[in-house]
């Protein structure tokens, strides 16, 4: 595992080699001289999908984001602005409504953002699962132009 400390304040964890029996929850603690706060979120590591692309979806949306508007809606989802909560940081998060649409699809639609990668295009931050939707949080596009 690899930390990455930003200068927001906060820092990500990325897995390597992740497999299927790295399922389970897992707990963060971060403490300091005025006390401790932990936070845990149940991970969930699939096989890889017909077109190799590995995702891990986490249950615990709510606990790091609140909304706080509507930006568009389409056939298979809504993309909504998020605030991740402590850091205030502002994401659009695409909300892909289970009944329409198949993980193998939004997996081969993370696997093209992945293959993508430019300086002038969104990137993906992270992937949720809900009872009723595929959470893909990404960062948010700013119109450099107004």
């Amino acid at each position: 595992a690899i930390v990455f400390p930003s200068d927001l304040g906060e820092a990500s964890l990325k897995i390597i080699g992740v497999t299927a029996e790295d399922d389970g929850i897992y707990t963060c603690i971060a403490a300091n001289d005025m006390g401790s706060v932990s936070s845990s979120a149940s991970l969930r590591v699939l096989g890889p999908g017909s077109d190799g692309i590995m995702v891990i979806w986490k249950d615990n949306f709510d606990s790091l984001y609140s909304e706080v508007a509507e930006l568009g809606r389409g056939r298979f989802s809504v993309v909504k602005k998020c605030d991740q909560k402590g850091t205030k940081r502002a994401v659009a998060t695409k909300f892909v409504n289970k009944k329409l649409m198949k993980r193998d699809q939004v997996t081969h639609e993370l696997g093209v953002m992945q293959n993508l990668q430019h300086p002038q295009l969104i990137g993906l931050l992270d992937t949720f699962e809900t009872s009723t939707s595929y959470i893909l949080v990404l960062e948010m596009c700013v119109d450099r132009n107004v």
